[in-house]
């Protein structure tokens, strides 16, 4: 017993010291006057499947995050992405090659979860310098409401962000695809996910082979 007690709490410690080891991300202004029109956007959107190694910049890396589910009524707090009875339960993570950060939509900034690159999850075919995973959180929800319809309205608001994901690419010239496969268990275990939490979609990003 005092073994297994010993092995949890070094447990513990290393994975703190995982998460210390990587840095926030405090992302740029937002460029709202980038890209192209809507339409042309819609007309150039497409599933991308090989992806170089080369990682988007700093000021892409900030604009997509916003565009996917950033604040953009600050008096509000209300996103770019609706969600059912606004209650925002999609949360977006991105994972590279140096570790694992969540999105911050109030500070505009990439929080550290985990360190090293753990994007082999989401598979080899399609490999990505950035993969975005949309995780649900289906406790947000009313208690009231039956447990069917919080899926479909956790679903429903996945396909949203995930639309702003695709257009945003498709205008500035950013290869993407969405995909449903993934390692849900291993996800759920890396980010210490609770049973209301649910790895839904995720989008590999990054520019054409």
């Amino acid at each position: 017993m005092k073994q297994m007690i010993t092995f949890l709490m070094l447990w513990v410690i290393t994975a703190s010291l995982q998460a210390q080891d990587l840095k926030p991300i405090q992302l740029n202004k937002p460029n709202l006057k980038r890209g192209s029109t809507v339409m042309q956007a819609l007309n150039d959107r497409k599933s991308g499947n090989e992806f170089s190694d080369r990682m988007i910049s700093d000021q892409d890396l900030s604009d997509l995050m916003w565009a996917a589910n950033g604040i953009n009524r600050p008096e509000t707090g209300k996103r770019t992405a609706a969600s059912a009875m606004n209650k925002q339960e999609v949360a977006l993570y991105t994972f590279t090659n140096e570790g694992v950060h969540v999105y911050d939509a109030k500070g505009h900034r990439l929080t550290p979860v985990v360190a090293g690159d753990h994007r082999k999850l989401f598979g080899e075919r399609g490999m990505a310098p950035l993969i975005i995973l949309m995780v649900t959180d289906l406790s947000k929800f009313d208690n009231q409401a039956a447990a069917s319809y919080k899926e479909e309205w956790g679903a429903i608001d996945t396909g949203i962000v995930s639309q702003n994901i695709a257009l945003f690419c498709a205008a500035n010239g950013i290869s993407t695809r969405p995909r449903a496969f993934m390692n849900r268990e291993g996800i759920i275990r890396l980010l210490k996910l609770n049973e209301w939490q649910r790895p839904m979609l995720n989008h590999a990003v990054g520019f054409a082979k």
